[in-house]
């Protein structure tokens, strides 16, 4: 895991690679709607997450030649995958627009024998951040070290959250988002609150309209009341406007590999005991 007393930047240095590599992500998205069979939770629009790359990924497409599509984030490359993680195609996305990356991604899945003419950037909602890059602006790789900073953070989550799954029952498999760009596990507790699963949200977010820089996050559903909610571990803090979690920001961690580790324990604790408490008034 990352030593934090390293870290040079300040979170604003992050926000403009961050914008960069969410609408990157989009060409996974946009392969994931088109070519992977629809789930009932949406993850076919997904991310995975290729521990050993480093790369953002997506399902194995079937076609006569099966492939994924990947991102490598450090050098703001779109990539093609065999089923082995071999590479078959590559495109720097630097001085690109997101027009040539998706004609670039349809051109090469089209020789795969898949059917790339379905494939098309998803529209989403109004709270999609926005960038010149939706407006035609090009790629810029020239902030390799905030790129490089950022995959430090999924890399490290990602394990993160692996050993959650492994330990607490009810954990879903460990999705990014391309919507809003966090990578989490969904944890469900038994039993129904007004007729809805009781959910927690175990996450990293690289920063949003709530945060301007990385944190990560733990969200019991449904919202408990803000009074009195629990102390947390790691120098966390309980998030209370328009929606309610434990945050821990990055840049607030101090020189301790297991920061992290005991803010997330802690937080999963508390929103168990939160959602326990609603079931009980049920």
């Amino acid at each position: 895991m990352m030593n934090t007393s390293e870290l040079t930047l300040k979170p604003q240095d992050l926000t403009e690679s961050r914008l960069q590599l969410h609408y990157a992500v989009q060409f996974i998205a946009a392969v994931g709607k088109a070519l992977v069979p629809p789930k009932p939770d949406e993850s076919h629009v997904s991310l995975g997450w290729n521990p050993q790359l480093n790369y953002f990924v997506s399902e194995i497409i079937p076609a006569a030649k099966p492939f994924q599509v990947a991102l490598d984030l450090v050098t703001l490359t779109s990539l093609i995958l065999d089923r082995k993680g071999n590479q078959i195609a590559e495109f720097p996305l630097d001085q690109k627009t997101l027009a040539e990356g998706i004609n670039w991604l349809k051109g090469e899945i089209n020789k795969l024998g898949a059917e790339a003419q379905k494939i098309a950037l998803i529209d989403y909602p109004s709270d999609f951040p926005d960038s010149p890059l939706a407006r035609g602006a090009v790629f810029d790789a020239t902030q390799e070290p905030q790129r490089r900073e950022l995959m430090g953070y999924y890399a490290d989550t990602y394990l993160l959250l692996q050993d959650i799954l492994a330990t607490t029952q009810g954990s879903s498999p460990v999705h990014t988002w391309p919507h809003h760009f966090d990578m989490a596990t969904l944890i469900t507790l038994p039993g129904m609150h007004d007729g809805e699963p009781m959910t927690i949200g175990v996450g990293f977010s690289p920063g949003d309209t709530s945060y301007n820089e990385p944190y990560w996050y733990v969200t019991p559903w449904p919202y408990p009341e803000t009074t009195n909610l629990p102390a947390l571990e790691g120098g966390g803090f309980w998030h209370t406007e328009n929606w309610v979690g434990a945050v821990l920001k990055a840049f607030e961690i101090k020189d301790k590999k297991v920061q992290i580790r005991d803010f997330l324990n802690s937080a999963v604790k508390a929103a168990q005991f939160l959602l326990q408490s609603v079931d009980r008034l049920d």
